[in-house]
């Protein structure tokens, strides 16, 4: 450690007993010292061993099978990274695409591939930082339908620290967006046990990534305090009015609702949809799917929309009526405007919404 003269005079640096002090400018942070636990957490045990299998596989694949890494690998050169200027060996190579694949829930590749596709750059419109809530809105299309989001993340442990960027840890793989949103609150948690605080710096890294044969090259460097409010448009964080399965029991005598993903946009009534249903009951011209409580942007209103047909009807397109009440009936009602028989349907798209 490091002592000078006086700590009343805000002149004091390093460690002593259980407390850290970090002198940056003109100031002085002072925090907890933070000590080792030496216990091995399951995620922890997970991570080195699926690191540590997928190290010895390169030495459990045939010699051909390696020259074929190395070659990839020297073809691939020296490349330039969000981290500045690189080259990987053969077995690095091997190592990185086969660890990206595992978080994809993909197997290990033993025959390099092809080619190689570089990781881009994420771009979104806002971003909620909050200790409630970790939320990217309106994230752009992926360019590729297979492409996955891969995120990188660390929380600051003091207001001193400017720069966590080596010590960013991987949190989750999102193979999709939901309806162009990305919620990382519960992955976030699950990964590091406690909620952010207000005022706390949170380093991220995030990129698309191919999970067959990317690796990373370009990813979007994310760095802000929490506030209480988004980061971009300082706007109050307010649930999306959505319906998902959780909220609506599935299986009646007449349907069984497979999937259920209603949701009504602010301002303008305009629903997004996507549910699929399967009628028990034949020639139903109406059925209802009770729910539990909804949002209370939903009352009572219903929207005119086309269905199509997945049973053995050449998937006939119908249009269909869907009314969302949420007062003293707590039901969605399917109407059917042409009476057909129908056993299993499918809609999805965006519509006007009536009250």
């Amino acid at each position: 450690m490091k002592l000078l003269p006086s700590i009343a005079f805000n002149d004091f640096s390093g460690s002593a007993g259980n407390v850290t002090a970090r002198k940056v400018g003109d100031k002085t942070y002072l925090s907890s010292r933070t000590k080792h636990s030496r216990v091995k957490t399951a995620s922890q045990a997970i991570t080195r061993c699926q690191f540590t299998n997928t190290v010895r596989g390169f030495s459990r694949i045939t010699e051909v099978q390696r020259k074929g890494w190395i070659s990839l690998a020297n073809n691939l050169g020296t490349y330039f990274t969000s981290n500045g200027y690189t080259t990987i060996s053969g077995p690095n190579l091997f190592v990185s695409i086969n660890t990206y694949r595992k978080m994809c829930g993909k197997p290990l590749l033993a025959d390099a591939p092809s080619e190689l596709k570089p990781s881009r750059y994420m771009i979104f419109d806002d971003l909620w930082l909050t200790p409630e809530h970790i939320v990217f809105t309106q994230v752009e299309f992926r360019h590729d339908p297979n492409e996955v989001l891969h995120i990188e993340m660390s929380p600051a442990v003091s207001p001193g620290n400017n720069s966590a960027w080596d010590r960013t840890v991987f949190v989750t793989i999102c193979p999709t967006t939901d309806w162009g949103d990305i919620d990382l609150t519960a992955a976030y948690l699950k990964k590091f046990g406690t909620p952010l605080r207000i005022g706390q710096k949170v380093f991220m890294k995030i990129c698309w990534l191919d999970p067959e044969c990317g690796y990373l090259q370009r990813y979007s460097r994310i760095n802000f305090p929490v506030l209480e409010k988004s980061i971009v448009h300082g706007a109050v964080y307010y649930p999306r009015a959505q319906i998902t399965m959780e909220q609506i029991t599935p299986l009646t005598e007449d349907v069984e609702c497979e999937f259920f993903d209603y949701e009504l946009s602010p301002g303008s009534k305009f629903t997004s949809v996507s549910i699929t249903l399967r009628y028990l009951t034949t020639y139903l011209y109406s059925c209802d799917i009770p729910h539990n409580g909804l949002p209370d942007a939903f009352y009572d209103e219903h929207s005119f929309q086309y269905a199509r047909v997945t049973s053995n009807i050449e998937y006939m397109i119908e249009s269909i009526r869907i009314r969302i009440q949420n007062n003293s009936n707590k039901r969605i009602r399917f109407f059917h405007r042409d009476f057909g028989f129908r056993t299993h349907l499918v809609t999805f798209g965006t519509y006007p919404v009536f009250n």
